[in-house]
């Protein structure tokens, strides 16, 4: 459908001009009237794009980019705010467009305007650029429109990307603590084997006695990791890419998913973060008119763990069958409280709201967990690095106090 472009005057005489797309001049014509403005020039656009598919090659740089996740709160948050002022929609584009730093975001933005002022709704806009808009604000958005209540939707939107982002933050910030530790570890390890043991060993031998089985078990460790440091670096590159492999594909990543929920600790702490992102992420689309089915659908797409994913996936279809929502999403490794006060919202008819409170306690049980894992994985680690720094001295002392006693 070609685009035109237009100089009219409004009702109030003042000159306005922009873009509308239509099947031919005619059909232009009628829609720039229909909206109350008198067309005073109308003409075809050249839709040719001048690089790689955008307009220049500065709108192509910006459509390279990511937009983070505090551009895309910030500019929710100021569309819920301009919308409850009273402004129109594209009068709040505008200028949240004059406000946005991203370069892919305000790029995004003034594409949405000129499909908006060809006549277009916000949703359908927004639906052209999935990288930029994910299903459920599409769909969230579809639902304000219906309603005539897109401030409310456009706050929680942004409100879903804030408990999102604390939730990642939170456990990443779980991990980093435990990685960190090992990589310690795992260098005190190495530095002993490589430098500190063969010196020691060196001396030892030299005396022409017997040592000890303690510091002889020792050295010979230290001797095989140095003969084979190549292979074993080399295998354990080997078993990472092999496991990233596997991971791209869906068998795999739901094994893989599947076995980390089976882990002691880290099992738990990910099934309470999914816990706390599914249910939170499912009460703000049933508050906002989204169906059951759809909410099911958008919430299994931005769950990470596979399994749980695939279980919502599931879920939906045998929804859409006509069986309740806790029959449905009953799974092995979903948490029987979860189902058990889904049933009870079901049958009570505030579903909605109670999946609220089960995200705002998943999301408290998260912050304990991370918290008591901080705290047994110091002392764990603590025990670790020096069993091994103790064990290097236990064998060491002990082959000097044979050497000196002749034994």
């Amino acid at each position: 459908m070609p685009h035109y472009s237009y100089i009219a005057l409004d009702n109030s005489g003042a000159e306005v001009s922009g873009r509308v797309q239509a099947d031919d001049m005619g059909a232009a014509n009628l829609m720039l009237r229909q909206r109350g403005l008198r067309v005073m020039e109308l003409q075809e656009r050249n839709r040719k794009e001048g690089f790689l598919g955008q307009a220049n090659f500065s709108d192509w740089l910006a459509s390279q980019r990511s937009v983070g996740n505090a551009s895309m709160i910030f500019f929710f948050r100021q569309m819920a705010f301009m919308l409850r002022a009273g402004l129109s929609i594209t009068q709040a584009l505008e200028l949240a467009q004059k406000q946005i730093s991203s370069p892919r975001l305000n790029l995004t933005i003034r594409l949405i305007l000129l499909d908006i002022q060809s006549g277009q709704s916000l949703s359908t806009a927004m639906k052209k650029h999935p990288v930029v808009f994910a299903d459920m604000a599409v769909n969230l958005v579809v639902a304000g429109e219906t309603t005539g209540d897109l401030a409310t939707i456009m706050e929680r939107l942004a409100l879903h990307l804030d408990k999102k982002a604390a939730l990642r933050a939170q456990m990443i910030n779980a991990m980093i603590y435990p990685v960190v530790v090992v990589l310690a570890a795992i260098g005190v390890g190495v530095f002993m084997v490589v430098k500190i043991i063969p010196k020691f060993a060196k001396f030892l031998l030299g005396q022409g006695k017997p040592l000890p089985p303690s510091t002889q078990a020792l050295i010979d460790m230290s001797d095989a990791v140095r003969a084979n440091g190549l292979t074993i670096v080399g295998t354990l590159i080997a078993v990472v890419v092999a496991l990233l492999v596997l991971y791209q594909t869906r068998v795999g990543r739901r094994w893989i998913d599947a076995a980390l929920l089976r882990l002691p600790v880290l099992g738990k702490l990910s099934t309470t973060g999914a816990m706390a992102q599914m249910t939170w992420a499912l009460s703000i689309l049933l508050r906002s008119g989204v169906t059951v089915y759809e909410a099911m659908k958008i919430t299994a797409s931005l769950l990470g763990n596979r399994v749980y994913s695939d279980q919502l996936q599931e879920a939906a279809g045998k929804i859409l069958q006509g069986r309740e929502v806790a029959r449905s999403i009953r799974h092995p490794r979903m948490p029987a409280l979860v189902v058990q006060m889904i049933a009870v919202g079901e049958s009570a008819g505030s579903l909605d709201h109670v999946l609220q409170e089960l995200g705002e306690y998943y999301e408290r049980l998260l912050e304990v967990a991370i918290k008591r894992l901080s705290a047994l994985i110091e002392p764990a680690m603590i025990l670790v690095i020096g069993g091994m720094v103790g064990f290097v001295y236990y064998a060491f002392f002990q082959a000097l106090f044979s050497l000196v006693s002749g034994r």
